[in-house]
């Protein structure tokens, strides 16, 4: 294993080199220092541990010839970890949109960077407040924000925020093309973004989940024809919006769905559990039922790639890639520079990820 990475400012390099239990260390193309450790596993701690110290000095690794699996991108922006990490890819590019909380929360800041780490443009929100999940919207050149559970639409062209619900209880987002699903007022909202009118609404009654947590999750389908939304524990509902018909997936009560998306060809939803098996349960739409063939260890996170159709997911320091046309697992790896939680986004080649240390990556698919 062999790291480079370039403080951008200084253009001072640094590199580290594993083989075995040997590590060789160099700076700016220099004489490199040898150190030998007595097991393998060892050397890979060294590794590890040195490159993310000069990750935090601001220290960028950037390889666009990494392997399937390895880091094409490393940037650190900032640690303070405070459970939520927005990440959201812009379409059929590798660009993508993260944000940092500045301070005690005196402002946060939403970075659009590149696959080279660059932060190509800025957009800066009031202080006291915390994004916790973000959607772009090409089609309008929007990035919906869900900032403590009220949902906003930030303009990449001149900056505006447009405010589209009132601070809620609970909240759930989603968007395909310029169609954008949330929750306003004890309804799930269908919204046209384009024309700025309400496609579709829904009443519905949100489950306390073991008395403490909102059963609320919703998704919209890449084709804007079919909504799916859990709001009870026992139940996921699919809404046909062009006949109206509706069609109830029956589920296992123990567990509450924390979020869900379509496969690309709107076949399957996907949805991730909490509290009960922590698994992505599947379900096939053509027949209302659980796929019984499809079963995952307990994951933290995932993520769809449309166009290659892929499928990640994450957990245990390590994501998995599945192949969505035949269900059947095609890589894993281990993620760096994480301790327990990361939000995955599939751009145009990679997979980026954002973890709970601060670090954004990009991972070569291959």
């Amino acid at each position: 294993m062999e790291r480079t990475l370039t403080d951008r400012i200084s253009n001072k390099t640094w590199s580290i080199q594993q083989t075995g239990n040997q590590v060789l260390i160099s700076s700016n193309g220099g004489k490199a220092k040898e150190k030998v450790f007595d097991e393998p596993g060892q050397a890979a701690k060294y590794v590890q541990k040195e490159t993310w110290s000069r990750l935090k000095k601001g220290f960028v690794l950037h390889n666009p010839q990494a392997g399937a699996g390895q880091p094409v991108l490393h940037r650190y922006i900032g640690g303070g970890y405070t459970g939520f990490m927005p990440l959201a890819a812009m379409e059929d590019t590798n660009t993508f949109f993260c944000s940092y909380v500045v301070g005690q929360f005196e402002k946060e800041e939403i970075y659009l960077m590149d696959d080279q780490g660059e932060k190509q443009t800025t957009y800066e929100l009031l202080g006291k407040q915390l994004i916790l999940d973000m959607r772009h919207c090409a089609e309008q050149n929007v990035l919906l924000l869900n900032i403590d559970h009220h949902i906003a639409g930030l303009s990449l062209g001149n900056g505006e925020m447009e405010r589209y619900t009132p601070k809620m209880p609970a909240s759930t987002l989603s968007v395909s093309g310029s169609t954008a699903l949330w929750y306003d007022k004890s309804s799930l909202v269908v919204y046209d973004l384009g024309t700025n009118t309400v496609r579709y609404t829904r009443q519905v009654e949100c489950e306390k989940y073991g008395g403490h947590s909102t059963q609320l999750c919703a998704a919209v389908s890449h084709d804007g024809r079919l909504m799916a939304y859990c709001t009870q524990t026992d139940e996921i509902v699919i809404v046909d919006m062009t006949t109206m018909q509706e069609h109830m997936i029956a589920k296992d009560k123990n567990a509450m769905t924390s979020s869900m998306a379509f496969s690309p060809d709107d076949r399957l939803l996907f949805t991730q559990e909490q509290y009960g098996s922590w698994s992505l349960k599947c379900y096939d739409l053509s027949t209302m039922t659980g796929c019984r063939d499809w079963m995952t260890t307990d994951i933290k996170s995932f993520a769809i790639h449309e166009r290659r159709r892929l499928l990640a997911v994450y957990n245990y320091g390590k994501i998995q890639l599945f192949d969505l046309q035949t269900m059947k697992p095609t890589m894993a790896f281990e993620v760096e520079h994480v301790v327990k939680n990361c939000t995955l986004a599939f751009t145009q080649d990679y997979l980026a990820v954002y973890t709970d240390y601060g670090c954004v990556s990009l991972y070569a698919l291959a």
